[in-house]
């Protein structure tokens, strides 16, 4: 009987990386330098937050073009409301619009992962080539986002917004694993905090409706509804959390750099991939038949036009006819 195969994850042994610096600045590594994940690449000044002001807005004190404010000091009203600086930087009107920028602050620009410098454009892009383990993505939004990977463990039911909040404090910038599926109040909250993406077992397309309406990085790694993340691609994430990794939402792919040293073990993305195999007992298996819809077991064995499936540590066994289930590697 045969079987399309879903390969969740990829060892890919030659792709490319771009870092890119905001604006122009110094670049500090050359054409063939070998960098790790801390390597600095780069690094410019930049204004890294901007706050515009509503309408109606009164500003206090502003008597030239432009005026610095400390942290904390009032910048003006809106009707009775007092506004305060959130930081240190300059109050200026432009287009008959109040803003509140940031002063400028140096940022760095770190390699991100393992590889070799191959070519620098300008003050501003880095392209490095190295190697990554790919996690396939069922669905995600067309975003591209890099970050610290912090992943949360899978609790039994849907994660609640305070576990986001007290699990993880500051998740600015981060990309997060939070488990088999997510509610829209907890992906709501994650870009309230400015994580810099969700990835996730499943959701309901209600969540992915808001992240891609809020051009927010979500990746989906299942399927929607209420589906379980496979026991290979959770614990793959969970082996490399706090590493920095690259969210390419266009490609429906999680790259996660790996060691020069890693390269040739595992799957390698180069090798021939089988779209189609003979199901044979103790194969992983993503079920798409009611009631069992999304899940993921083992087969038991296999029939003349459908296999029988077992789930978790239940010993009996649920017939699945053909064509409704995925061969999973």
């Amino acid at each position: 009987m045969l079987v399309p195969v879903v390969k969740r994850i990829k060892q890919n042994s030659r792709c490319f990386i771009e870092r890119v610096l905001p604006v122009e600045g110094n670049i500090v590594v050359s054409v063939n330098d070998r960098v790790e994940p801390f390597d600095h690449l780069g690094d410019c000044f930049f204004s890294q937050r901007e706050l515009v002001l509503p309408k109606g807005f009164k500003p206090y004190g502003l008597k030239t073009e432009k005026r610095y404010y400390y942290s904390g000091s009032l910048l003006g009203k809106v009707g009775s409301n007092e506004v305060f600086a959130p930081y240190d930087g300059n109050l200026s009107l432009c287009e008959k619009v109040y803003a509140f920028k940031e002063i400028d602050k140096k940022y760095i620009v770190l390699s991100g992962v393992w590889g070799i410098v191959k070519s620098v454009y300008g003050k501003k892009s880095i392209l490095l080539e190295t190697q990554t383990k790919d996690i396939l993505l069922s669905i995600s939004t067309k975003v591209q986002a890099s970050g610290e990977l912090v992943v949360f463990p899978n609790p039994t039911d849907v994660l609640k917004r305070s576990y986001l909040e007290n699990f993880a404090k500051g998740i600015k910038g981060k990309i997060i694993y939070v488990g088999h599926n997510v509610s829209l109040d907890v992906i709501e909250r994650a870009y309230e905090m400015e994580a810099s993406a969700v990835i996730v077992g499943s959701a309901h397309k209600e969540v992915f409706d808001f992240a891609k309406s809020h051009n927010f990085s979500l990746g989906i790694i299942s399927g929607f509804g209420k589906i379980k993340t496979p026991d290979v691609v959770y614990k793959m994430l969970s082996s490399v959390s706090y590493r920095y990794v690259f969210f390419e939402g266009d490609k429906n792919l999680l790259r996660v750099p790996i060691p020069f040293d890693n390269v040739n073990k595992g799957i390698n993305a180069n090798e021939s991939i089988e779209p189609i195999k003979h199901v044979k007992p103790n194969m992983t298996v993503q079920v798409l038949q009611n009631p069992y819809f999304g899940w993921i077991g083992v087969v038991d064995r296999v029939c003349e036009s459908s296999i029988f499936v077992r789930f978790g540590i239940d010993k009996n066994s649920v017939e699945i006819k053909l064509p409704n289930f995925l061969i999973i590697e």
